[in-house]
């Protein structure tokens, strides 16, 4: 495949899971301020937790699907349909088997975890019905989700994203029609049970459809297949254990610490960064395959040309989302939400403004993981993590030393540890992709932050009117959209005239020519 061919496909890649994400994002944005108008935010925290139990048990098989992505793809282009067969009925044996074993400990510990999170006795029985609902849910896609992963192995991720698409939005026409309905807090459950259902037998279909002479038998199970799993999956999924508990690590003390509302503020001052991030960080996904091909190549160049354009415009993507959700976090809030008399309005601001710039340096270290997955050293992201958990263990002595916890100082400290240790592992990176320091400043992390210039600008100059603002939900809201559009054209418009070169602008240009 030639470089521009190659390119090409990068771009449509990263342009279709940015434009599924992107999609996803308004329909998880939309949902909370209806579904927090039919439940106490205490049971809107009782179900973010629920996502923390399953993010936290579903880490047991993380390694699975890199497994059933890469050597589906091997198989399929040898022709070898039989060895699909085998591998997918090993794994579906491990995933079962994992599944069983942890739903039912989940159950057995059921008491301490609702002493841990301090669930109110009045809640024990719903708080059992949507964990232990939504974990076998979870668990059933875990398992059954391999037929997913095949699709992806085969190349038909449009197929698979177009099922990925209805599915979440079936989900979002039942959680708005239960609610309407009156049945509370487990219309999130039912609608989150029929969304998997619904995906993963159309999953089915398609790989039958795809591999008609697939077939899953135990007798296809061996130890060959056992091996496949346990040795490439190994490191990753120890990456991915170790990702996973970071990444949710600030809901874990605030749970702890503070109880069920602490981890809703959380949620919901997070919801924006976090959705924004995850946008963008979809484009992430590209880097593999690409990195991959450069390497096996031997074309060094052209990889450090691929990570550090895509860096400068992820960072640049991030920034602008997180440069203007940062500065208007109270505006934002109050858009969304309303005046929420049981929401302490103050603290979830902070917690917005917290998140941005963590997940904006946190999103960065993508492509950087996807190299050393490429050149096949898995083994380095972990770096990054190890700093996280050396920067998190040392601000929670400081805090217990020197301060009192709470929600804010949780997030705070979590955004800390995030930004250093990412900027280290990213640092570290850049030196072995000969990636200098200061191009990597000035190419990289400054377009980046030159959106919060101007969303603090703008929001320091509309300060005598914010009060006249918040009076009124909808003029703020359509404040927010001219105010949004103008920070947008003064961002890219600075970008384009200031920090792009001709040959860069000439390209951007020719981009924009195509898609009219």
């Amino acid at each position: 495949m030639n470089d521009k061919k190659s390119g090409s496909a990068f771009f449509r890649n990263t342009l279709a899971q940015t434009a599924g994400r992107l999609l996803y994002l308004l329909t998880r944005v939309g949902l909370p301020p209806l579904i927090l108008h039919f439940v106490s935010l205490e049971e809107y925290g009782l179900w973010s937790t629920c996502f923390l139990l399953i993010s936290y048990v579903s880490m047991g098989a993380f390694g699975v699907s890199n497994v059933y992505i890469r050597y589906v793809a091997e198989y399929n282009a040898k022709n070898q349909h039989e060895s699909i067969s085998g591998l997918v009925s090993t794994g579906l044996l491990l995933t079962f088997s994992f599944s069983v074993v942890a739903l039912s400990g989940v159950w057995l510990a059921m008491p301490w975890i609702l002493q841990g999170f301090k669930v109110a006795p009045n809640l024990h029985d719903t708080a059992q019905t949507l964990i232990l609902g939504s974990l076998a849910t979870m668990l059933l896609d875990m398992t059954l989700g391999a037929f997913a992963y095949i699709l992806h192995g085969l190349q038909k991720i449009a197929q698979q994203t177009v099922v990925w698409i209805v599915s979440f939005l079936l989900e979002t026409a039942l959680i708005v029609s239960l609610l309407l309905l009156g049945y509370g807090v487990e219309s999130l459950l039912w609608a989150f049970l029929a969304r998997y259902i619904f995906s993963t037998f159309i999953y089915i279909f398609l790989c039958y459809r795809a591999i008609p002479d697939l077939h899953i038998s135990l007798r296809l199970v061996n130890r060959q297949f056992f091996g496949t799993f346990l040795k490439y999956g190994g490191i990753l999924q120890v990456s991915g254990l170790l990702s996973i508990a970071m990444y949710s690590i600030e809901r874990v003390l605030a749970g702890y610490l503070s109880g069920l509302a602490a981890i809703a503020i959380l949620d919901l001052g997070q919801k924006f960064p976090v959705m924004a991030s995850q946008v963008f960080s979809s484009m992430n996904a590209s880097f593999l395959p690409a990195i991959t091909e450069a390497h096996h190549l031997g074309k060094q160049e052209e990889i450090q040309k691929l990570y550090t354009k895509g860096l400068r415009y992820l960072n640049l993507l991030n920034g602008l989302a997180m440069g203007f959700l940062a500065p208007f976090a109270a505006w934002l809030i109050l858009a969304w939400i309303g005046k929420n008399t049981a929401m302490n309005l103050s603290d979830t601001v902070q917690v917005m403004m917290c998140a941005c710039v963590g997940y904006q340096l946190h999103v960065l270290t993508g492509p950087l993981s996807a190299y050393y997955q490429g050149i096949n050293q898995p083994a380095r992201t972990l770096g990054y993590i190890g700093w996280q958990v050396l920067f998190v263990i040392a601000g929670l002595a400081a805090v217990w030393q020197y301060a009192s916890f709470d929600v804010v100082t949780i997030a705070l400290l979590v955004m800390v540890a995030r930004g250093l240790s990412a900027m280290i592992f990213l640092l570290v990176g850049n030196f072995r992709l000969k990636l200098k320091f200061w191009r990597f400043i000035g190419s990289v992390l400054l377009p980046g932050m030159m959106p919060y210039a101007f969303g603090y600008g703008i929001i320091t100059a509309l300060m005598p009117w914010m009060d006249m603002l918040n009076a009124n939900r909808w003029l703020l809201i359509a404040a927010l959209a001219v105010i949004g559009g103008a920070y947008l054209l003064l961002s890219i418009g600075f970008f384009y005239a200031f920090m792009c070169g001709k040959d860069e602008q000439a390209q951007i240009r020719q981009k924009l020519s195509r898609r009219r």
